[in-house]
């Protein structure tokens, strides 16, 4: 709990994707890429932050740090998801996100690990 204070305050994009990371692979994930948000995307929709795998089955990763999900971050991994030609997506989040867009997310096949599902692995 007081991990996530931590990264509320005084962690950087940078710092909290690196940390994600480093999640997945301590959850069995293999790392496929890993882009350095210091640098710009062209393409603003395809901000695609990490990408994994794990068994046969890749996911495209959008890491927010300190940001409310809403049904445009849901929209915005099923485009990323098509464009890196993977079948699901996993958006991550140190804020707490509703069961209703949790449940719409599922629908599209991704896993929202929100503050709630943090606390439980730090």
């Amino acid at each position: 709990m007081e991990d996530l204070k931590i990264i509320d305050k005084y962690v950087d994009e940078r710092e909290f994707r690196n940390y994600i990371n480093s999640l997945f692979i301590k959850k069995g994930y293999k790392r496929v890429t890993l882009d350095d948000p210091r640098i710009a995307d062209r393409d603003k929709l395809n901000d695609n932050d990490i990408l994994v795998k794990k068994g046969e089955i890749y996911y495209t990763v959008q890491v927010y740090l300190n940001d409310d999900i809403d049904s445009k971050h849901i929209v915005e991994t099923v485009e990323d998801m098509r464009k890196e030609g993977v079948s699901a997506g996993i958006i991550v989040t140190n804020r707490e996100v509703s069961t209703d867009l949790k449940d719409y997310a599922n629908s599209k096949l991704i896993q929202v690990w929100d503050k709630t599902e943090l606390e439980k692995e730090i």
